[in-house]
Parts: structure tokens; sequence; C-alpha cells
């Protein structure tokens, strides 16, 4: 019989590898699990054949075995190395050595038919018969009768069984203390008792050891005694001899199956103690069946009897993703493959850990019978990628930073010079969002942005980015965009942050954003000259009073110029021919209404145009009216503006009030003289109409000609109409537009007035506007006047009308009703 050595440092292969020879035909097999002690045990004993596993990683701690090895007592023994990845240095050494295999690990069940290939001849001398017998089915056979035991060993013998005899059951017990048996056949009537009670005591103390008995006797109490005993079988002495040896046959058929399936469960608990990752088991219910050792450690138990019978789902820890837990509950019950699904795992003592986990069905004999997960711990890989992501987004909201998102949109501008097509870049900018955090602080205007982040991302498609730049910019890539809706998706996104509230002490302020667009073409040369280019978009925005929109194209990109302006051109002339356009009246109210009895009321409402888009949807005039400017249409616009406005004031003809409108003009219109004849045309056949209208006009630096403006204002002043400086405060030269432009009216920025409850700066500047508009003999008006804190500060800086939200949602004209503006307050 070979004598091995087996050196392994891991105690789950070590017994993997005793187990494996043992099954093997290898029983004398010394483990050792220090390498330290390798060369004094060498000293003590000798041995056939040397196995072993080489450290994983390789850190030379196996020198000392190959120093002790190498000495020439011990350079003839056969060597096998088990190796976890390919080592050529140890490939060498094998070849000087001689007598020397490296197998890999992953083939170590083919050791038991490969030593006999390196054992000398004096180590496998035993004869393959012998293997046979240490294989058979022992026996233990106990009768009184001398004769019987004889005669019976006999046959069992010729049957090749081993097979030892007693004459009692204390003898029997006495055998049962120093042996090892499979099968027992025992007497039923005994001196000292029956087998029957013998069988009772052994399935209490040896459940494994099987027992039949043997009888001469055919009564029906000793046959259910037998049977009620637990024998596995109940024989008669006087049978036919082929009959009693089918039995015994099939009974040892019976038992060596129970002990293949006993060594093969065997095999395969210290193929799951060696295994790295844990696994678990679970039935049809969701219930754990079996965990390995691995799958306890890592979970903080002791034993499998503190899960097995529980649901799998107490496994889960409270803090994940309830979806994730019915990924796996689906799995579970549909028996449906899962593969590097990830998710938290909870520990015996409750805290968490992030695992991934794999789910395979468990099938017997085409039958589902549950499930096998395996999972492993993948904190360390979690911190590894954490830093990745830290490096590469914004902590505040997790986005892509500055530096991410500039490779992203390389990657993104790439495919545009080979293929062709457009995407555009947005700059976005939160209007006076530093004024906020002032306010609120920082760790709630942090909240405020998150908040944003997730507004905005709810918008994008598959193929778009978001990042946050700095502070309050953030900026968007979109691709595969059509060219003529670039501006309808830009104002899209404004529009989400402009329906979003952030409280600041007690009211609720409005939030607006400049955005500045850049078209992506072939011709765009990098993603650095895209960003500055959207910034300065931005700006542009900013310049027209914030809250807008600006497209920028490239001056040399003259065909991305001639699609788009094309494209919006032909839009433009359709709508304008088919009235493609609708109006929303939006009141002007004063702050302190106290009409005198009898007097007749001016009600003052605002026309907010809409353009009517090809699908039906309403499209923005932060959209449409840059673009009007931009292709040199918005004298056309104004003009249609104008006539239908003065179609409408017709309608509300009432002798309690006069309804006037007020009417956005724009400044290229102002600025055009050709323009100022037409528009004179229309008002002069409509000279009610005139003394009616009021035109906005936004107080901006783009008001460039001041003269041009000076003398249509004054043209259409002597028609009776009047004029309002829209957005003041927020412009370059609001003081300078004020000395020069003939106005009535003045409308106050509502970034100045939604905050000026809260805000002593911004409730200081309203004052400050009021007290000088009423020494020029002005008419004020507060904007976004959106709650009753914002309501009585408007009044206590005396503004003389208000304007927003609270007074007033803008409603289709058709629908306005002037009842609702003549009730008594």
């Amino acid at each position: 019989m070979a004598r091995l050595l087996v050196i392994e440092q891991s105690q789950a292969l070590a017994n993997l590898l005793h187990r494996t020879l043992s099954a093997g035909g290898f029983p004398s097999v010394t483990v050792v699990t220090r390498l330290d002690q390798v060369p004094e045990r060498l000293k003590q004993a000798s041995f056939d054949a040397v196995i072993l596993g080489i450290p994983q990683p390789y850190d030379r701690s196996a020198k000392g075995v190959f120093t002790a090895l190498s000495e020439a007592s011990w350079r003839e023994v056969p060597f096998l190395v088990l190796v976890h990845s390919q080592l050529p240095q140890l490939e060498r050494y094998a070849r000087r050595r001689g007598a020397c295999e490296v197998l890999p690990w992953q083939r170590f069940s083919r050791i038991p038919a490969l030593l006999p290939k390196l054992l000398p001849e004096h180590a496998r001398s035993e004869p393959d018969g012998e293997a046979e017998v240490v294989r058979a089915v022992s026996l233990l056979f106990v009768d009184d009768s001398q004769s019987a035991r004889h005669a019976y060993r006999r046959l069992l013998r010729a049957e090749g069984f081993p097979v030892d005899t007693a004459a009692s059951l204390a003898e029997a017990d006495e055998r049962l203390r120093g042996n090892s048996y499979d099968l027992v056949i025992v007497d039923y009537h005994l001196p000292d008792g029956t087998g029957a009670s013998l069988c009772r005591r052994l399935r209490k103390e040896r459940a494994d050891l099987p027992v039949a008995i043997i009888t001469g006797s055919y009564r029906e109490n000793v046959i259910h005694d037998c049977l009620e005993a637990g024998a596995v079988e109940c024989m008669f002495k006087n049978e036919a001899r082929e009959l009693f040896q089918a039995r015994v046959h099939a009974l040892a058929r019976i038992i060596e199956t129970q002990r293949s399936v006993a060594e093969e469960r065997e095999r395969l608990d210290a193929i799951l103690t060696s295994v790295g990752d844990g696994v678990y088991g679970v039935d049809q219910d969701a219930r754990i069946t079996f965990i390995n050792p691995t799958g306890l450690e890592l979970l903080g138990y002791r034993a499998a009897r503190e899960l097995v019978g529980e649901p799998a789902a107490q496994l889960a820890h409270d803090n994940a993703d309830p979806e994730t837990e019915n990924v796996l509950a689906e799995s579970y019950a549909t028996g449906s493959r899962l593969s590097g699904f990830e998710t938290v795992f909870r520990r015996a003592d409750g805290e968490g850990f992030p695992v991934e986990c794999s789910v395979h069905p468990l099938s017997i004999r085409s039958a589902r019978r549950g499930s096998v997960v395996v999972f492993r711990n993948i904190s360390e890989r979690k911190t590894v990628e954490q830093l990745q992501w830290e490096v590469s987004h914004d902590e505040v909201t997790g986005l892509y930073n500055r530096r991410s998102f500039t490779q992203h949109l390389e990657r993104r501008i790439e495919p545009l010079r080979q293929e062709g097509g457009y995407g555009a870049l947005l700059h976005i900018d939160v209007d006076r969002f530093s004024d906020i955090v002032d306010s609120i602080g920082r760790a709630s205007g942090d909240r405020v942005l998150a908040d944003i982040a997730t507004a905005l991302g709810a918008q994008l498609r598959d193929n778009d980015a978001l990042a946050r730049l700095e502070a309050d910019k953030f900026a968007l890539v979109l691709m595969g965009i059509q060219l003529p809706n670039v501006y309808t998706l830009a104002d899209g996104f404004r529009n989400v942050l402009g329906g979003m509230r952030v409280p600041i002490d007690g009211a609720q302020r409005e939030l607006s954003a400049s955005i500045g667009v850049v078209i992506l073409s072939r011709n765009t040369p990098s993603a650095e000259y895209a960003l500055e280019h959207a910034r300065a978009a931005c700006e542009s925005a900013k310049t027209k009073g914030r809250n807008q929109t600006h497209v920028s194209v490239a001056q040399d990109d003259v065909s991305t110029t001639r699609e788009l302006e094309s494209g919006w051109t032909h839009r433009f002339k359709d709508a304008i021919r088919n009235d493609r356009f609708v109006f929303l009246a939006q009141p002007i109210l004063p702050s302190n209404p106290m009409p005198k009895e009898g007097e007749k009321r001016e009600l003052f409402f605002e026309l907010l145009l809409r353009m009517v888009g090809s699908d039906g949807q309403w499209i923005s005039p932060g959209v449409f009216v840059p673009l009007a400017e931009r292709i040199n249409m918005a004298q056309e616009l104004d003009l249609w503006v104008i006539r239908r406005a003065a179609k409408l004031l017709e309608r509300f003809d009432d002798p309690r009030c006069t309804v006037s409108f007020t009417v956005n003009l724009s400044n290229v219109t102002l600025q055009d003289p050709a323009t100022l004849k037409r528009i004179s045309a229309v008002l002069t056949g409509a000279p009610e109409a005139a003394r009616r209208m009021i035109f906005e006009m936004t107080e901006t630096a783009e008001l460039a000609s001041l003269h041009s403006a000076r003398r249509l204002m004054q043209e259409l002043r002597k028609l009776g109409c009047r004029f309002a400086l829209d957005d003041f405060g927020t412009g370059y030269s609001s003081f300078s537009h004020l000395k020069h432009l003939p106005v009535d009216f003045i409308k106050i920025d509502g970034l100045f007035v939604q905050s000026m409850a809260s805000d002593k700066v911004d409730r200081t500047v309203v004052h400050s506007i009021t007290g000088m508009a009423k020494a020029l003999g002005l008419i004020t008006i507060a904007e976004h006047v959106d709650s009753e804190d914002t309501l009585a500060a408007a009044r206590a800086s005396g503004v003389d009308f208000v304007q927003g939200h609270l007074l007033g949602e803008p409603e289709s004209i058709d629908s306005l009703d002037l009842e609702d503006f003549l009730a008594p307050a």
C-alpha cells in the first residue's frame, strides 16, 4: 500500500485531496498544512510519493520543501506539484529533477489515475482484486448455532463478501466496537435477546448501519416485530439458497449505492468547503436548504442550522433596493438563471455588505427542485469602483464632472466628423443662484442642485449626457437631433427649471435659467471649442434679460446655418399665413384695488403669444422670438400680433371698464423705420385700439439704437399708444433708457420681486425703483407676485400694479371673463 505525504497550507484543499485519494484507493495519507514542518516530517518517516500544493500567489514559501526534496535520499521519490497558475521556473525544475509532475489545480481529480504511473513497483504491488475486496460490502452474521454460522459464512464468502460471525448479542456488541461493518444479519432468537432488540438499539446509536433479521419462524408476530424494529430485510433460514443470495446482493447494491451517494456528497462538500464563494440552495418556496462554510463565514453565522429552513429573503439588507430583491425572488420562483447580479446582503449582526450573485436552477430528473445561489463579497471591488466614480463624477449631483464630460463629448463628436448628422451642446446657468444660496445656505443649495440634476436627467434620452461643470452651471449634450427642433428641445429644458420652486422664508421662489446652445456637426473642431462657445452663447442669453435661450452656430459652418434658418423661415411663413399662433391673457391688477364710486376702471391684461407646432404642441416665445429676429421675420410677427390684438380689443367693449392690452414688441422692430409705417397704418385705421395698446420693450443692452426706438415711440404715441419698459433693473443701461425713451410704465423684473419679502437687498431695490418712478410720474408694475407675502411687500414698497400667478394664471383669451375682475374686491 502506497504511503503518501500531502503538503497543502489550505485546510480546505488539504481535506479535498485527502478525500480524493481515499476514494481513489489510497487510504494511507499523511497531511501537513505548515510548510516549515515539512523538513522535520521527512526525517521522521518515509513516503512513497509527495504531493505539494503551491501557495497562491506564489511567494517562495515552498522553497524549504524543494530544498528538502532535493537531498539525495529523496531525489528518487515521485513528486507531484499542484499549481494555481502557470509557473515556468517550476516546470524547469520538474524537468531537471525527474520523477516530478506539475498539475493544475483544476485537474486535481486526475491524481488517483496519475499516481500509479509515478509510483515505483513496490509501492503499487497490491493486486487489483484486493482493491475490489476493500470496496466490497462487509458483514457481521449473528447466530447462536455454530453450524448456521459456519454455513452462512462459507456461502457469503463464496459470493465475495468479507464476513465476521458472533454467537450472541454480547459478542455482536464486541465485534461492532472493534470493527466497521456495512451490514448486520442477525438471528431473531438468541440466548441473550432478540435480533429485533439489537435492531432497535443500532437504529438509535448507528442509524447508518442497516440490519437484516433472519429467522426460521413464519409467525406473523415475529415478522411484524422485525419490520417494526426497523430491519431492512426479513429473511428465512429454510428458503432456497439462491433466494438468500439474491436478497443479500440486493442489499449490497443498495448499500453500495448509498455509500457512493455519501462519498459523492462528501466530495461535493469538500468542493463547497474549498471554494472561495458563498453557496446556498433554496427550495421552490425560496427557503434555504443548505449553505457552505464560506457562505456562513461571509454572512457571519456559526452553523448552517441557523439558516436552513429560513426564507432566503432574510439575507436581503434593509437598505437594498426593493426592486433588486424582487429580481432575486422572481428568479427563485421561476427557476430562471441570473448572472452577475449585484445587491446588498445582511450579516448576522445586521450590517450590510455588497455582493455579486448568480442564481442557477436546480433540476433533478428534469423536475425543478429549487435553485443554487453563488455569491461573493465585492466590498473591495466596490471601493475601487467608488474611487473611480469619484474621480469622474460630481459629488453633489452624481453627474459627470467637467473633465469626464469633456472626454464624453469628444467621443460623441468623432462620429459626426465621419458620418455627419447633428447634435447640440447646452450650457445651462441657473439665474441668480448665488442669491438663493445666500438665503438658504450652502447645504440646502446643494440639495436644490441635486433636485435640478434629477429634473434635467428625467428628460434625457438614451444617448444624451448631463454634467455639472461648476457651481450652478450644467452642460447637456443631445445627439441625433433634427436642426429645426433644437430650439424647442433647449427651451424644454429651460421650462423644466422654470417649473421648480425653492422655499425661502415661507415663500416659494421660482427658478429660471439661461441656456446657450451650440450646434455640433462635422465642422466642430473639438469638445473644448464647443464648451467655450456654448458658454459664450449662454452669456448672450443673459444679456437678453436672463431666462432666455440663445442658439449659436459657428460663423464658418455655412451649411448648418443655412439648414437651420431655412427650416424655421418656412415654419414662420406657414404659421403667419395660417394663423398658427394663440394668445393667452394674464391680468395686471392694482396693488390696492380701491376704485372711486362710479369711476370707469381700466383693466390691463398682458397678451402672451404661443406658436402652435406641426404636432399641435405650443412653442414658447423664448424659442421662436429669437429665431424670428435671427431670420429677419420679427417685424412680420409683430405686425401679425398688432393686427390680431386690435381686432380682439373690439370684442371687449363694456361701459363699466376699459380693457387695455400690453403687447411685447421686438427691439428689432423698434429700430426699423419701414416697419413703423406699417404699424402706423394698422393703428390709424383702429384709433380706439391704439389708445388701449401698451407696447412692452425689453430693457436690455440689445436696444442699441435709442434714436430709432425713440422716433418710433413718439410716432405711435401720437396715435395714443403707450409704452412699458420691461424687465427693468436687469439690463446694463437701465437709467439711460429711462432718460431717453418716452415710457409710461416700468415693469420691475421678477427676479427682484419674487424674493423681496425675505431679501433685504431686493426689497431695497424695488423700493428705490418705485420711488424714482413716482418722481418721474411713471406707473410701476411688479412681476412674479406669487405669494401673499410678496404681495404685501410690493404694496409696502408703493408698487402701483402687480402681476403673477397669485393674482391670475395665464388663460386663453377666448375664455377671459371680465366679470371676474369687475366684481367688488
